[in-house]
């Protein structure tokens, strides 16, 4: 099973208890060539404070309100499911600002 470093960024780290999450992420393994919705349910069935606050039961993936940044590069949501993962890729987590 390959393993990739997840990174959390801004509130989205706090709300999921910065405690259990590093500043330099965590290694989390996932099957081979797992897509980034399929590590969103992974992390969804796993967590209740994951599901609840960054996956979106509906298209059963990542929320909204969450840009997924793979290995330096901001991934298209509509290309998230052509997205596959290998060893040693880091997928950042990045709140969606919004504000007036």
């Amino acid at each position: 099973m390959p393993t990739v470093k997840l990174k959390i960024s801004g509130w989205l780290r706090q709300n999921l208890d910065a405690e259990s999450i590093p500043s330099e992420g965590i290694s989390i393994s996932v099957r081979e060539g797992e897509t980034l919705p399929g590590m969103a349910r992974q992390l969804a069935a796993q967590n209740d404070v994951f599901r609840r606050i960054l996956f979106e039961e509906k298209n059963r993936e990542f929320g909204a309100n969450v840009l997924v940044i793979l290995n330096g590069v901001l991934v298209n949501p509509h290309d998230r499911s052509e997205a596959r993962l290998k060893e040693g890729d880091e997928v950042m987590l990045l709140p969606v600002m919004d504000g007036g």
